[in-house]
């Protein structure tokens, strides 16, 4: 029947065809809500376990009573080499000669893993789509390391996804792309010497337990490994050199020798490795990798130390140990800008050496070691080519961490600064420069 209206009146609600729509509705209601949470983490049943000496643990509960949250603005101390009057920072933040406001807030701290008693140290990050992947090592002969994989959200908090450790290697960098690659030491005499390359699989933030992918790289240790155009870069150091794997597989493409290779970075066009013992760059062509020049820059004479480089607009931010922080256009090998190793009261000066640098357009972090992190203003976009003309580089001040033992590595995206602090952990830090 129809009403007065000519609308059709509302089922009464002890109808029983009331009852059924109402019900139905709810059960469909309540399966959408249930396949968009489990459509959120398709990866959250994925095992923990252990398997021929790697352990993976995915129980997220059990890692994040790792995580101390943090609120807490960081300010700088403007230590020696300190910047002249017409570059100082104002007491507001405000760095003088760019105009810009520098805001850092440490968001968490992460205590280093520990492995048959053993308390590992942050060797390595690497920063991609919101997650934040770091490599551990241990401090003495036996072999043990690890990966923690860090999600950060919003730029507020950080939580511990998963984590693999190793019984039998070192992990001293690492490379995420869909994949993990690590460059590790191991004490598997399998692979004729220590320098191995291991592939974990990742889905979701998740890693996954199965038989362990490995290859060997030749020499004492692998010190760096980066992924570029389905190809894998992997450096590994004293006798070792450059070795270039397909990712399909893992096979050998090409081996290149180089002595105490220390770091490997990759642009469109070039293939670049920063070796020590004297310092140099070597630069490789990409399509065809030949050689094309080698450049030779001051530092990098300590034996077995970490010394990276970051390839931006044609040119290579340098890590050089003692050399400090330099930068190098590629082209001509021309230093085109330079910042000295900063100088701590009561801190020996092997102690306080540019172990890592990281860049986003004009802003610079640096490890200096025990010395601690250092923010560095550039007076122009890093990425942008420069050529050979000189680029100012601007110490602005050391952040000030509580009892930050020796910083081997930092990683900057432009929004998050991730700070591998050796036994101290790991440092989360949000960054506004504007």
């Amino acid at each position: 029947m129809m009403s007065r209206s000519g609308t059709t009146p509302p089922l009464p609600r002890n109808s029983p065809v009331f009852a059924f729509v109402f019900h139905f509705f709810c059960f469909m209601f309540a399966a959408i809500l249930l396949a968009g949470c489990l459509g959120d983490d398709k990866s959250s049943d994925l095992p923990s376990g252990t398997r021929d000496g790697m352990t993976i643990q995915n129980d997220e509960s059990t890692l994040n009573d790792r995580v101390t949250d943090r609120n807490d603005t960081l300010g700088l101390d403007t230590l020696s080499p300190s910047p002249s009057p017409t570059d100082s920072i104002a007491v507001s933040g405000k760095v003088a000669a760019s105009g810009k406001t520098l805001t850092m807030t440490l968001v968490a701290e992460i205590a280093p893993p520990v492995v048959n008693g053993d308390t590992l140290q942050a060797t390595s990050v690497n920063l991609k789509g919101g997650f934040a992947y770091v490599s551990y090592n241990y401090q003495g002969e036996a072999y043990r390391g690890g990966v923690d994989v860090i999600q950060i959200k919003n730029e507020s908090k950080a939580e511990i996804r998963s984590q693999v450790l190793f019984s039998d290697a070192d992990v001293h960098a690492l490379h995420y792309d869909g994949d993990l690659y690590l460059a590790t030491g191991t004490s598997n005499e399998a692979y004729g010497s220590p320098a191995v390359l291991e592939r974990i699989g990742e889905n979701g933030g998740k890693l996954e337990l199965k038989e362990r992918e490995r290859v060997g790289l030749g020499s004492f240790a692998g010190t760096s490994v980066v992924v570029n155009g389905k190809q894998v870069y992997a450096t590994s150091g004293n006798t070792g050199g450059l070795k270039v794997l397909n990712q399909t597989g893992l096979t050998t493409a090409s081996t290149e020798t180089l002595a105490d290779a220390r770091w490997v970075d990759v642009d469109d066009t070039r293939v670049v490795v920063v070796q020590g013992m004297p310092g140099r760059i070597a630069v490789y062509t990409k399509s065809t990798l030949n050689l094309a020049n080698t450049w030779t820059f001051t530092g990098a004479n300590v034996p077995e130390a970490k010394t990276t480089v970051r390839v931006l607009g044609g040119k290579a931010l340098i890590a050089a140990g003692t050399g400090g922080v330099q930068l190098m256009n590629l082209a001509t090998g021309k230093i085109v800008g330079s910042v000295p190793v900063p100088v701590v009261a009561g801190l020996s000066a092997d102690r306080s050496v540019s172990n890592a640098a990281d860049a986003d357009k004009d802003l610079i972090y640096v490890s200096n070691g025990e010395a601690g992190v250092y923010a560095v203003a550039s007076s122009s976009d890093l990425t942008s080519s420069t050529g050979d003309n000189n680029v100012t580089l601007t110490v602005l001040g050391r952040l000030r961490f509580a009892n930050l033992q020796s910083v081997n590595h930092v990683a900057f995206d432009g929004n998050t600064l991730v700070v591998a602090a050796g036994k101290g952990g790991v440092k989360v830090v949000s960054v506004k420069w504007r």
